[in-house]
């Protein structure tokens, strides 16, 4: 029995040393890109925006487009049965944003309004984020740069949390930021297994083209079955690691919003039929679950304390070395003893967000 554990222990353990190691090399290996030379570039982009009850943050986001280093873009705004005042700042930003198309959605739901979104779209390269995220300066500019001289189906870029100045938010920030390094890591190996629809950008044919395999009936995942299918089909995916392509997207207020967002993340896993995807989540899963059978088995045997703490120390010493590489995208200091803080209550929210997802489908994206 103990050998028995100690050899799926290790399994698991090295295995996840593995997946790390992975991204780490993978994170390496792709270089730093910044927005230069950019004289001559002047092909039109389209950004869209899907958007429901955003009076209070679409304001933002439209001003940050307006005051963008590149303008030759249209910026289409796909508004899903707002009751509140969002479409009545969308028409008041028409005096400084010329470029902005509102269109109502006939359908329900973010990913029908993003379907509606993208058919109306007169440009060949499509930037999508969403209403309550803010681009840097050089947001257009990089990706249309990048596209330029990495022509992609599918350019992954990069999203950073700012939230409450509280433990809660920087937790989440951090958290995010090593989902961030992980589609870098990933991508950079040659694997890519993830992507965020706050800062994503594709080809309309690209899309196009797979438009009927993206789950219509899930409440979101767009950007993950895009991933998939561009990824089975042999498109070209790749990560833009740059500070200037970066978009700033709110933290869930509270537990309740954070634990429906991740909750509505996970719903759709069932639903991947890519390996890479379904291996490094049951990873992640695995060594979650063995430091709870660690802690069950204490109870039995009071030796098993030291395997729980084992495999702790281990993931957090993995885990932190990889958010120091990825740190940029957290903003934040001490990553080592947020890490710590982070790594007490992982693996029991791994848990608990992939149990109540197949238990409780979530039926609202907002």
């Amino acid at each position: 029995m103990l050998l028995m554990i100690i050899v799926i222990s290790v399994l698991i353990c090295f295995s996840y040393f593995l997946m790390i190691l992975k991204f780490i090399l993978g994170w390496k290996n792709i270089p730093s890109f910044e927005p230069k030379d950019s004289i001559g570039i002047n092909f039109p982009v389209s950004v869209i925006v899907p958007c429901k009850n955003e009076q209070k943050n679409i304001l933002k986001l439209l001003s940050s487009i307006a005051q963008q280093s590149y303008q030759n873009f249209e910026l289409i705004i796909v508004d899903d049965h707002s009751t509140d005042k969002t479409v009545n700042s969308i028409q008041s930003a028409k005096a400084y944003l010329p470029q902005i198309r509102l269109i109502h959605a006939k359908g329900q739901g973010k990913k029908n309004a993003l379907k509606e979104g993208i058919a109306e779209a007169g440009s060949d390269l499509i930037i999508i984020t969403d209403a309550d995220c803010i681009p840097s300066y050089h947001w257009i500019e990089a990706i249309a740069l990048f596209q330029k001289h990495f022509p992609s189906d599918l350019i992954i870029c990069p999203v950073c949390l700012s939230g409450k100045n509280n433990m809660f938010s920087r937790l989440q920030t951090l958290e995010f930021s090593s989902l961030v390094g992980v589609a870098a890591g990933s991508s950079g190996a040659g694997m890519p297994i993830l992507c965020n629809g706050a800062n994503l950008a594709f080809r309309k044919k690209t899309w196009l083209k797979f438009q009927h395999n993206l789950h219509d009936d899930e409440l979101s995942g767009d950007d993950m079955f895009l991933l998939e299918n561009v990824k089975k089909a042999g498109g070209r995916i790749s990560f833009m690691k740059s500070e200037a392509g970066i978009v700033i997207s709110k933290t869930p207020d509270n537990l309740q919003k954070f634990i429906h967002q991740r909750r509505r993340w996970a719903a759709k896993s069932k639903l991947y039929t890519d390996w890479s995807i379904i291996f490094v989540a049951l990873i992640v899963l695995a060594i979650s679950l063995l430091n709870f059978a660690f802690l069950a088995l204490t109870a039995f045997k009071w030796y098993y304390i030291f395997g729980c703490l084992g495999v702790f120390v281990f993931k957090y010493i993995m885990d932190t070395r990889f958010l120091y590489l990825v740190r940029r995208y957290s903003q934040l200091e001490r990553i080592w003893g947020y890490s710590f803080v982070l790594s007490v209550f992982y693996p029991y929210y791994i848990v608990f967000t992939a149990i109540s997802a197949l238990l409780f489908k979530p039926k609202i994206w907002k």
